[in-house]
């Protein structure tokens, strides 16, 4: 094609990777095209939506020739709902996408030349896996209640029968809260709902999971790791990677509901779990003492200004673990963390690009990344987890 693309261009390509973000790459002359929904190895013929300086993103059209990647996707709502975006990829090759996104992260946003050798942990059911899921609401021009998931650039609502990557029971109580909202038994509506596995709606103020045959109670608008096949694999890994002593001080940050500390304060001499909501600080608090643990405390406060506390009062700690949001961490707090000077700092993260931002900071002040393991929380979905490992 002669000149520049142009917004509603018509263009062919061959998709020649699944980019970090899960768009398909293709090219135009020397223009590179972002493509939604396609897999290595597509012929595609797609519309162009947007022109930046460097690059386009493209609308799929038509498969003129499909990638032997390629399976049908088992969601009706798949390209419209913004929920999953590699439905239409087999989970195996979906996997090794995963596995080369973290690789990547840590090559270009780590600056680590070698990342340690990984090899992702699948979920055993890549469908219907999911133990929580929020719902949009919004009242229609008709005035009924519409309920559902935003699409794919977040600016309206997909009105869905069932999610294909919930818990079943989700789905039956999405249907159930449809029906009363239908009825009018439901007059005003929130913004969002949130339906947990195996709980009728409207939940307690407290909800209770099971992680390890253990009960933990979790506030029911708060966090809650989301695959409930892999939860008890994750908290394997993590203690694994921690290497406990009888000896050793742990310090969890964003600690949520104490799900971490539960586990690894057995093993210790004295867990400090911080958090910034007070809710999850109480829950943490009662599932401690809920189990009999009595060398566990917990501290309300931003993670950043309470290690700032912890180092004024020269409080010690030889094993971090850091399981922050998909922002990562501040620069500050990384350099307080570096002022406890632990011996090892274990960070799980479902953001592989700002975890690399935050590894790189800290190999930069002495530390050395001694494994990474992916874990597939977030089958048919761009998001992955990560628990990395650092020693001084």
């Amino acid at each position: 094609m002669d000149g520049k693309l142009q917004v509603g261009d018509i263009i062919k390509t061959s998709i020649g990777v699944v980019a970090f973000g899960g768009n398909g790459v293709g090219r135009v002359d020397d223009m590179v095209v972002f493509i939604p929904f396609t897999a290595a190895g597509d012929v595609v013929e797609a519309n162009i939506a947007q022109v930046k300086r460097n690059y386009c993103i493209g609308e799929i059209r038509e498969v003129n020739t499909p990638s032997p990647d390629r399976v049908e996707p088992v969601c009706p709502y798949f390209s419209t709902c913004g929920g999953c975006q590699y439905q239409h990829i087999s989970y195996k090759v979906q996997l090794k996408i995963k596995e080369k996104h973290v690789a990547e992260s840590f090559e270009r946003i780590g600056k680590i030349s070698a990342p340690p050798p990984m090899t992702i942990i699948p979920s055993p059911q890549p469908l219907n896996y999911r133990g929580k899921a929020e719902f949009h609401c919004i009242a229609g021009d008709d005035d009924q209640l519409h309920l559902g998931f935003k699409d794919t650039v977040g600016g309206s609502l997909v009105d869905i029968e069932a999610c294909e990557i919930v818990h079943q029971s989700i789905n039956t109580e999405y249907l159930r809260l449809r029906k009363m909202m239908a009825s009018g038994e439901i007059a005003s509506h929130r913004k969002r709902y949130v339906l947990w596995s195996e709980t009728a709606y409207p939940p307690e103020k407290y909800i209770t999971r099971t992680a390890k045959g253990k009960e933990i109670q979790v506030a029911n608008d708060g966090f809650f790791q989301g695959n409930l096949y892999l939860i008890n694999t994750l908290i394997d890994k993590v203690l694994d990677m921690c290497d406990l002593n009888e000896s050793d001080t742990v310090l969890d940050c964003y600690c949520g509901s104490g799900l971490f500390s539960l586990f690894m304060a057995p093993r210790v001499r004295k867990v400090f779990g911080l958090e910034i909501s007070g809710t999850a600080v109480h829950c943490a608090t009662q599932n401690t003492q809920r189990h009999g643990i009595t060398n566990a405390r917990f501290y309300r406060g931003n993670v950043e200004s309470m290690l700032g506390r912890f180092i004024r009062e020269k409080t010690r700690a030889n094993i971090v673990l850091l399981d922050p949001p998909r922002t990562g961490c501040t620069q500050k707090t990384l350099a307080r963390l570096d002022a406890l000077k632990p011996e090892r700092i274990i960070y799980i993260s479902c953001n592989p690009a700002t975890q690399a931002r935050d590894i790189r900071y800290l190999t930069g002040r002495g530390f050395a990344l001694e494994a990474l393991q992916p874990v597939d929380m977030f089958p048919q979905t761009k998001h992955i987890e990560v628990i990395a490992s650092l020693v001084r």
